[in-house]
């Protein structure tokens, strides 16, 4: 069987004094313990050993590392049953002569280092010991803890309905009044929509009748056509963006001002009457808007000498808060 051998005493000397007079656990298995019983423990805990190293060809410097840096209990007792062999039934006779004083030394080291270690050991199990205990109190608080909220959960009462103070009914009141007031002048905008469809249909079913008829009599009994009145001056309206339209820009996508700038120009040249401006004047003050896109409206004043004022754009789901803005600001 392949047996450790003692370092040299210098060696052992050197390795004492760098560990201020400690000697590692793993310095005492490599030199104490036969490297056969090592593979046989590293065999037993399936221990794979570093270097590339077969179990069966590991040395000795290789399988103690690994067998020192084990924190189970039942494995550490293993491991300093190897230290610490069992002694024989017939022991035998005491050798008269005197051990040499390195081996005495040595001996000494290895119980002092075993005595550490037991202590050590000792303290870990009483640690583990506690942390148990913490745990199993931390469930029963849990678990306390899930059955007051189950508890709670069954047995709590609805919370009680809070009444509108007198202030916040009557706000509450006045904002139905202007939603139906709203709804109203948007069913008879869609109404007057309506019939001005109707009402341009009609004139050029009418006009396209005159002309047949008018085509039927002969050349002496047609009428003469009216001399053609002057057309009326079309008068382009200026734009004033003031600066809380360009307030307003900050955060708007390209497309979308691209769109408002367009809805503005298209305004000052064809006017109130292009259906797809949809322009209307806001009830309760003198601010006009103009639809941009679906989603997107532009309001404006018109000015005294026929010009208008750019506010500003904003959504249409913004349009109260907007109109409330505008309306302290006047």
């Amino acid at each position: 069987m392949a047996k450790s051998h003692p370092p040299p005493p210098r060696k052992l000397t050197e390795r004492v004094l760098a560990g201020a007079g400690q000697l590692p656990l793993a310095s005492l298995l490599e030199w104490l313990v036969p490297v056969a019983a090592l593979r046989g423990l590293a065999r037993r805990f399936g221990l794979t050993p570093k270097g590339g190293f077969r179990l069966e060809k590991a040395p000795a410097h290789v399988l103690a590392p690994l067998l020192a840096e084990l924190r189970d209990p039942e494995q550490l007792d293993a491991v300093f049953a190897l230290l610490v062999p069992e002694a024989p039934a017939n022991p035998p006779a005491p050798v008269a002569a005197e051990a040499p004083a390195e081996t005495l030394a040595l001996l000494a080291l290895r119980e002092a280092e075993l005595a550490r270690t037991h202590a050590d050991l000792a303290a870990a199990r009483e640690a583990a010991q506690r942390a148990r205990e913490r745990e199993a109190d931390l469930a029963r608080r849990l678990a306390a803890a899930e059955e007051d909220l189950a508890r709670g959960a069954q047995g709590a009462r609805p919370m009680p309905v809070l009444r509108a103070e007198p202030e916040t009914a009557a706000l509450a009141h006045r904002l139905h009044e202007l939603e139906a007031e709203r709804d109203g002048w948007q069913a008879a905008d869609a109404a007057l929509r309506r019939q001005l469809a109707h009402n341009q249909s009609r004139m050029r079913e009418l006009e396209q009748q005159a002309a047949e008829l008018e085509a039927l009599l002969p050349k002496g009994r047609r009428r003469r056509p009216p001399p053609p009145e002057p057309e009326p001056d079309r008068r382009f309206r200026v734009p004033y963006f003031e600066p809380s339209f360009y307030k307003s820009l900050v955060g708007k996508e390209r497309k979308a001002v691209e769109r408002a700038v367009q809805a503005v120009l298209l305004f000052c040249t064809e006017g109130h009457a292009y259906p797809g401006l949809e322009v209307k004047q806001l009830g309760g003050q003198d601010t006009w808007s103009l639809r941009a896109s679906l989603g997107l409206r532009v309001y404006f004043r018109q000015r005294d000498d026929g010009d208008i004022e750019v506010l500003e754009i904003a959504d249409r789901e913004d349009q109260h808060t907007t109109l409330r803005r505008l309306k302290e600001r006047q």
